[in-house]
């Protein structure tokens, strides 16, 4: 053989070596790749838990803003003073008048309670009352405490940090949740709930309305059911209330229209200046015949609730709804484009899952 040929056949030896090698390594990294999408596979699907689907939140939290909106209806005219944070987006007249103003108020002040004292006060209400309100603290302060979140990776990443050290304290606690003490404690939250909540609204009326309790033990009910489900999820359910002066975000805000225009605002008391003309005889009349029925609104907005039918537009047509003129006029005040807006106050709670989508879009009306 000549010294080419040599020369050639020891090259292609070594070229073919190479390309044995570079081959084994190819398909060994392929299978380390492999074998790593695995891993996190596995990782994500243990934990990737669902308590309930979107739909079935949707459905509890339509039902939580029907009955809501059930007793705002009801104790609409029986209002002697509204909350401070309140007062300077509330007519001073609308007390007097009683109408579709003052249930919203009653939306607000019912919807910022459940908010304050159970969906941002509880970490699970089975848990002993000052350990649930602790770990409570501690979730919300590691997204409280974070750095700034520059993009939106970092904002998934601080979300998924949330998540799984709320699954990991589950996973320590589920001896404790399991036990016969966990529904005893979750009786016992929802009666102080239930207890506080009558007291906040009877503090701000004029005489307690018969079956307000009632009301307001259907309402803690429903509120406390969906926050028992809440820290079970593997993902984030955001629950926000936008408070007065907050700007308006169309992604999270539903801008509604049915209430007078704020146009003398400062409703501190029940005596305030009545501006309204020629409304008090007939507000009298109304108010009498009011007082004859109010229990069995009471009990019948109780029942619709638990059926789920006062959610929606029939609840908004039966509660808020405005005669046509005030209706009208609210509207012509109303822009188009609301983006740059304020909130004058909300009626509900904003509910996302966070990096996904929005479940319920907060009722608010806009400062004009």
């Amino acid at each position: 053989m000549s010294l080419a040929a040599r020369v050639i056949d020891f090259l292609l030896t070594i070229t073919v070596a190479k390309y044995k090698k570079v081959k084994g390594l190819y398909f060994e990294k392929t299978s380390q790749v492999e074998q790593l999408q695995n891993t996190l596979a596995n990782q994500r699907l243990s934990q990737s838990r669902t308590s309930l689907d979107d739909s079935e939140y949707m459905t509890r939290f339509q039902r939580l803003e029907g009955a809501t909106t059930n007793l705002a209806f009801n104790i609409r005219k029986d209002w002697r003073t509204v909350p401070a944070w309140l007062s300077q987006s509330v007519n001073q007249d609308a007390m007097k008048i009683g109408k579709q103003e003052m249930t919203a108020v009653g939306r607000a002040c019912i919807t910022k309670f459940l908010v304050d004292e159970i969906f941002n006060r509880t970490f699970h209400p089975g848990l002993e009352a000052d350990l649930s309100t602790n770990l409570k603290a501690v979730e919300q302060n590691i997204r409280r405490f974070s750095p700034a979140l520059n993009n939106n990776e970092e904002s998934e990443a601080l979300t998924a940090k949330v998540v799984q050290w709320r699954l990991a304290t589950l996973e320590g606690l589920k001896d404790v949740l399991g036990s016969p003490e966990s529904e005893e404690y979750k009786k016992q939250f929802s009666r102080m709930a239930t207890t506080n909540l009558t007291a906040s609204l009877i503090n701000y009326l004029q005489e307690v309305p018969a079956g307000i309790e009632d009301s307001a033990h259907m309402i803690v009910e429903l509120a406390v059911s969906i926050a028992s489900n809440l820290p079970l999820e593997s993902r984030d359910i955001s629950i926000s209330y936008p408070m007065p002066g907050d700007m308006i975000q169309p992604s999270l805000m539903k801008v509604e229209s049915a209430i007078p225009a704020l146009e003398n605002p400062g409703a501190e008391t029940a005596d305030a200046d009545s501006a309204s003309t020629g409304s008090g005889d007939k507000d009298e009349k109304e108010e009498k015949s009011d007082g004859k029925n109010r229990k069995e609104k009471t009990k019948s907005g109780m029942l619709s609730a638990m059926m789920g039918s006062s959610s929606g537009a029939n609840s908004k047509k039966s509660s808020v709804s405005a005669p046509a003129g005030e209706t009208s006029i609210e509207n012509k005040k109303l822009p188009r484009e609301y983006g740059a807006q304020k909130v004058r106050f909300a009626g509900f709670v904003a509910v996302e899952v966070r990096g996904r989508q929005v479940l319920v879009k907060a009722p608010v009306w806009a400062i004009n």
